[in-house]
């Protein structure tokens, strides 16, 4: 039974996955086993500091010790699950525990800025400490299952993902609640993006990559209406298009990080997770230069 700790409380996440972890205040098929939420610290919140104090309460309610800093943390556990609202601060919530060869997940977005992004990979890969960054929304069912799809359809040649977009200053542009969209993306399409272009307004974004081998993926952020996400994928034999449901993609993401931790082998790449981050930024350069086309090779 690997002990895990959390650090930082601003986020539902901290209490979502440890109700799974912990088998508590979920229903039994929300379960998840292998791991188990012992403690957990919190350092503060750049975004939302009003937040810790309930989600702190609801934690120590099915039993997650509280503690005063990372070395306490460090002491009591097996894996760390970095869960800041803000990505701004990863880099530096991270570091102790990659350090210390703690397996170490990162909760999204990863982190707003490629230097720290490729800060933690160095860190990791120095310190030989697994790592593991993602997006819920990898793990949906409805993309696993779109991948046994494409085993019958063959090579996915394009892709649209979309969902909401809501902005917030601490995340810009799509590093926010846009980031699920842009790391379903790159769950159908994989990594190779060389160029990005952002058409945008106060309702909505839309966001056009192009991959090295001519493949077309578009992400639609949506701030009005409905705000559901989905994706359509083109294949060599047929189209795919499902509506995704968030109702296991929190379940299945703590298995993977279980799996991700006893195995060693993160199923996301780091290359992935740096392309994502160039991407968001390409989008914000883009949308800042009226839809101007912008290299993810520029973005350093």
């Amino acid at each position: 039974m690997l002990r895990l700790g959390i650090v930082d409380l601003d986020s539902s996440h901290s209490v979502e996955f440890s109700r799974r972890f912990n088998h508590a205040g979920v229903d039994r098929e929300q379960w998840v086993d292998g791991a188990q939420v012992v403690a957990a610290w919190s350092g503060g919140s750049l975004m939302a500091p009003e937040r810790i104090p309930g989600f702190q309460a609801e934690l120590e309610d099915i039993g997650v010790a509280i503690v005063d800093s990372h070395e306490q943390l460090i002491e009591q556990i097996d894996g760390v699950l970095i869960l800041s609202l803000c990505g701004n601060c990863h880099l530096e919530k991270a570091r102790p525990f990659l350090e210390a060869g703690i397996p170490t997940f990162v909760d999204k977005p990863f982190t707003c800025s490629v230097s720290d992004a490729r800060k933690i990979i160095e860190l990791a890969q120095q310190n030989q400490t697994t790592l593991l960054n993602s997006s819920a929304l990898r793990f949906s069912q409805e993309v696993k299952e779109s991948g046994l799809q494409n085993q019958r359809l063959g090579k996915t040649n394009g892709a649209i993902t979309y969902g909401p977009a809501k902005r917030s200053d601490g995340n810009p542009g799509l590093f926010h609640y846009g980031i699920h969209s842009v790391e379903l993306l790159f769950e159908l399409l994989g990594s190779g993006c060389e160029t990005v272009s952002t058409t945008w307004s106060e309702e909505a974004e839309i966001v056009t990559g192009i991959w090295s081998d001519g493949r077309i993926g578009t992400v639609r952020g949506n701030r009005t209406g409905v705000t559901s996400y989905g994706f359509i994928a083109y294949c060599d034999a047929g189209v795919v298009s499902e509506t995704v449901s968030t109702r296991f993609a929190y379940r299945n993401l703590c298995h993977e990080i279980v799996k991700t931790f006893e195995s060693k082998c993160p199923s996301v790449t780091h290359k992935s997770n740096l392309d994502v981050v160039r991407f968001v930024l390409a989008s914000l350069k883009s949308e800042r230069s009226s839809g101007q086309p912008v290299s993810l090779r520029d973005m350093t």
